[in-house]
């Protein structure tokens, strides 16, 4: 029968070596492909790609088309800041979520992942607002997105593990402002023995980068260059690199429960954002929630000293509050109020009535 003769023959033993085909074996070692190597190539064709471009012609739709009556407020922004050689768009995220809620969503719940598409997407805009106007050759800068909003601040005590990742409000007062540093974006390295050049980037914020512990150059064969461990060498020149400051802000006195002490948590700002607020103001900041490693020794922190993070706030928007627990500007006070000041300058008794209004019941002791 058909189906006994098919198991039969499952059960004969594979032929020996020499009836194989001879040349299959020396083709593959030949292309290298026993050398238990994993080949790859990426055609572009996933949905994540396709989602990318959709959130980039979002953000570049709302920068161009978001209203306000006859006027198109972030693409007038970002033509003024640019041409002031200020390469910065800042971003009501309450307009963000009037004009697209879907992106408002995103930008709120993946605010690392978001942001360099905003970024990437501002970049277009003014790329498209300059064409012609300067030489083809000359490179198109970076734009930083600097996201604020009027929503309600999170408090410092309220900040917990469902925070992380995620981007938060938070207001505050800097007790420690840290002078303005320069860190890598993009690190150039050379290797010292065949002088192959590798691009690694960083992460922001806080984060660092590994080198690399052996070069990725290949002979024609395709096999690995033995260029001994660690062969790279940094070119400082061929780096980019950008602002980056650290403050301490601690909780507003208001916030703090009675017997307790004041909780601060340390925030990192970048770029244009550096050198903008001082010690003593009060300030209110959106950043994206974020973890580094403690710092300490292995042996203080136990075994579990690669579980152990140490949070802190990578800042993509600060202002100084005003109003109520910040500091009082002239935009503070409405016109009527600053008629009745007037008033009581001109007053020539305003001096002497000012005297007796100061503690009238304890007046003479």
């Amino acid at each position: 029968k058909p189906s006994r003769l098919l198991s039969s023959r499952a059960l004969l033993p594979p032929p020996p070596r020499s009836d194989r085909h001879p040349s299959s074996s020396a083709t593959l070692t030949m292309s290298g492909y026993d050398e238990g190597q994993v080949f790859w190539s990426d055609q572009q064709l996933s949905d994540k790609t396709q989602n990318v471009q959709g959130l980039v012609q979002a953000f570049k739709k709302f920068i161009r088309e978001f209203p306000a009556g006859l006027e198109f407020p972030y693409r007038d922004q970002l033509r003024k800041n640019t041409a002031m050689h200020e390469h910065r768009l800042e971003v009501n995220l309450d307009d963000l979520n009037s004009f697209d809620q879907e992106s408002y969503t995103q930008v709120h719940d993946r605010p690392a992942e978001m942001l360099p598409h905003f970024e990437a997407a501002a970049k277009e805009v003014y790329a498209g607002m300059v064409v012609g106007k300067r030489d083809d050759d000359a490179p198109i800068p970076d734009i930083q997105v600097i996201l604020t909003t009027t929503s309600e601040p999170t408090g410092m005590r309220d900040l917990a593990a469902k925070h992380y990742s995620k981007l938060v409000h938070v207001q505050g007062i800097v007790i420690q402002a840290g002078k303005p540093t320069v860190k890598a974006t993009a690190i150039m390295l050379q290797c010292k023995s065949c002088k192959i050049t590798k691009e690694v980037y960083v992460k922001p914020g806080l984060e660092g980068c590994v080198f690399p512990r052996v070069c990725d150059n290949r002979s024609a064969d395709g096999s690995r260059n033995d260029c001994g461990l660690d062969p790279y060498n940094i070119i400082a020149e061929k780096s980019t690199y950008v602002d980056i400051q650290k403050l301490k802000i601690q909780e507003l006195p208001e916030q703090v429960p009675t017997g307790e002490m004041p909780r601060h948590i340390a925030v990192t700002l970048d770029r244009h954002l550096v050198g903008r607020i001082m010690p003593g103001a009060v300030i209110s900041a959106s950043g994206i929630y974020t973890i580094q490693a403690a710092a300490g020794k292995p042996s203080r922190l136990g075994a579990n000293s690669g579980a152990v993070r140490q949070p802190y706030l990578r800042v993509v928007g600060i202002s100084e509050a005003t109003g109520v627990g910040g500091r009082m500007t002239d935009t503070d006070f409405t016109a009527e109020e600053e008629g009745k000041f007037n008033q009581m300058a001109s007053d020539p008794d305003f001096f002497a009535k000012m005297q007796r209004s100061i503690a009238p019941s304890i007046f003479g002791h």
